[in-house]
């Protein structure tokens, strides 16, 4: 969604989600995929499976889908500014099985189509905290997390 309220590529205006971050979107990303094809946009296997790249509108919200789902698979996330996505952004209720469903109100981001490369704007390592519980997240280049 550009600034003036249009979706990146379509030129529809749609309403965010209230409270959001209208801007940046996270999205979880399974190292080897993202490696793949640097020079194509990337298409996660979830865009195949069932026409979308997944993302949340948080940071707590993609890191508690890596402890539901990923906590073993060797992965990083994607910092997406929503404004520079050139495909239609979604903003869908979470399935059922998400460790958000309950969230009164929570939505999730799916981009319909292949993620512009471009548009991630930080790439960031997942850890795990001291205590061995709790995740957070570490930008790749030094600055400051969004």
């Amino acid at each position: 969604m550009g600034r003036s309220g249009e979706c990146a590529g379509v030129g529809a205006a749609r309403p965010a989600p209230s409270g959001y971050n209208r801007l940046m979107l996270y999205h979880f990303a399974v190292l080897e995929n993202w490696l793949a094809d640097p020079d194509l946009p990337y298409a996660p296997p979830s865009l195949a499976r069932d026409g979308s790249v997944h993302a949340s509108p948080t940071r707590e919200a993609v890191l508690k889908a890596v402890e539901r789902f990923h906590q073993d698979t060797s992965g990083l996330v994607l910092v997406i500014d929503e404004t520079l996505v050139d495909v239609p952004v979604e903003w869908v209720a979470p399935p059922a099985h998400s460790p958000m469903a309950h969230e009164p109100g929570f939505r999730m981001a799916r981009l319909r189509g292949p993620l512009n490369r471009d548009a991630v704007v930080q790439v960031m390592d997942i850890v795990r905290a001291e205590d061995g519980r709790d995740w957070g997240l570490i930008a790749r280049d030094g600055s400051t997390a969004h």
